[in-house]
């Protein structure tokens, strides 16, 4: 039994302290702001929307729905503002959590 509770341990710990070192990738979720774009269909994001090439048939709208509609993002700046790389496993973590903020959790970004 002991020896069980040990061997737990250790991996719990090695878990622990390798999450401070493995890089991952966030992706924006379902309910961040976007801007749609119905006439082209596509998508900006709001820090690249005033550079964005739009029609004026135009929504505001989340993510999630964005993505439902198969709309593709407007620029290169929408895809990269939607992703946060390299962001260490055990910060992704309290990030979906909320326990700590992500990019996404500006103003902006609230719909």
């Amino acid at each position: 039994m002991k020896k069980i509770l040990v061997t737990g341990m250790v991996l719990f710990l090695t878990a622990v302290i390798s999450g401070f070192f493995i890089p991952v990738q966030l992706s924006a979720p379902p309910d961040v702001r976007v801007i749609v774009d119905h006439t082209n269909q596509i998508y900006a994001s709001p820090p690249c929307f005033n550079e964005a090439q739009l029609s004026n048939y135009l929504q505001e709208s989340d993510y999630g729905e964005a993505k439902e509609l198969d709309y593709e993002p407007e620029s290169t700046c929408t895809s990269a503002s939607l992703i946060e790389e390299d962001v260490t496993m055990n910060a992704a973590l309290l990030k979906l959590a909320g326990v700590m903020k992500s990019k996404w959790s500006d103003e902006m970004w609230k719909s």
